[in-house]
């Protein structure tokens, strides 16, 4: 029997939303190269990013497992001293195709980093100042705003082909603002440290599969609740603004049982499904709440486009093809 439900306004004033980790899928084919090795980048940061690069690539994991499988460090440089390279001549296709046979890669990272110099703009902002003794007035106060660039450009080369199947330069920025009688703000360093470390985010989901929160909001209404379980409903909305859900969740489907009306519930179980990922039953319940309303419903409707994208990047995460030259290390699709 089909059920019309209308939301009504919502109980209370807690948030009713909850952070989900959601994996994507790369935004580039680059991800489809699965064992690779990571060659000196050029530039002044070059040292220090050749190896959080290759750190970064290590610390993907899909499924429990890593997502890459590495070179080994000393094997790549054993085999670009062997071949007598220059760093210059490490990607042209006859010295890719060279480490490729010599050490397993399907493909080769390298690339460049550059620190750009630190930039300072001066401003000024108005203070009051009122002597004991005196008029108030009003003198200006000079402000600095800094700004620090990190310029990443990675470039993945193909072994089988010799081909650049992946290049892009990444800006990360960092800026910190004061004024001089405020306290100090982030020493140049960190500010680099920063920028860095926005260009290399942006690299990694370019190059790999990555997860990011997205809030899923739940449903506070009472409506369709029985006086005798709202005590109940408000205690389980308090285990789920808590990250409770896994008493959250219990509590709502036995109200359901009780109350199978409520619109609340019925949506909340399907944010049960989604929290858990089992976004394909989410969807389905998310569907039949919706096939229940009697007007569209705003969270009803960002509910099914969330979960639509989500079950669509997992596809093209299924999707990905398996290095099969990969050891026991490497991840394994589904």
């Amino acid at each position: 029997m089909l059920l019309l439900i209308a939301p009504l306004a919502l109980f209370g004033c807690a948030s009713n939303t909850a952070p989900v980790s959601m994996q994507f899928a790369a935004k580039t084919e680059a991800a489809k190269y699965r064992r690779v090795a990571v060659l000196p980048f050029d530039g002044d940061a070059g040292a220090k990013a050749t190896i959080d690069f290759e750190s970064m690539l290590a610390s993907v994991r899909y499924e429990q497992k890593p997502y890459f499988t590495i070179v080994d460090r000393t094997q790549l440089l054993n085999v670009i001293g062997e071949l007598a390279l220059q760093r210059s001549g490490l990607v042209d296709p006859r010295s890719a195709a060279k480490i490729g046979r010599l050490t397993g890669a399907e493909a080769l990272y390298g690339g460049s980093a550059i620190i750009l110099p630190v930039a300072y703009k001066y401003s000024t902002e108005p203070r009051s100042v009122c002597p004991k003794d005196g008029k108030c007035y009003t003198r200006q106060i000079r402000c600095t705003t800094k700004t620090a660039r990190f310029e990443l450009t990675p470039r993945l080369v193909e072994v089988a082909r010799g081909t650049v199947v992946y290049s892009d330069t990444k800006i990360g920025l960092a800026s910190s603002y004061r004024c001089d009688d405020q306290a100090t703000d982030d020493p140049e360093q960190v500010l680099v440290t920063k920028a860095a470390a926005n260009a290399f985010q942006q690299a990694r989901e370019d190059v790999a599969p990555y997860e990011r929160n997205v809030l899923v909001k739940f449903q506070s209404s009472t409506d369709g609740i029985s006086p005798q379980s709202v005590e109940n409903f408000k205690g389980s909305l308090e285990f789920a603004n808590a990250g409770r859900f896994d008493r959250a969740c219990p509590q709502w489907a036995d109200l359901a049982r009780a109350n199978p009306s409520s619109f609340a519930l019925q949506y909340n179980l399907a944010v049960c499904d989604e929290v858990s990922g089992h976004l394909d039953a989410a969807l389905v319940k998310y569907q039949q709440v919706d096939a229940a309303l009697t007007r569209p419903d705003a969270d009803v409707n960002a509910a099914l486009a969330r979960v639509r994208n989500g079950i669509a990047e997992q596809e093209k995460l299924k999707n990905k093809p398996v290095d099969s030259r990969n050891s026991g290390t490497q991840s394994k699709r589904r």
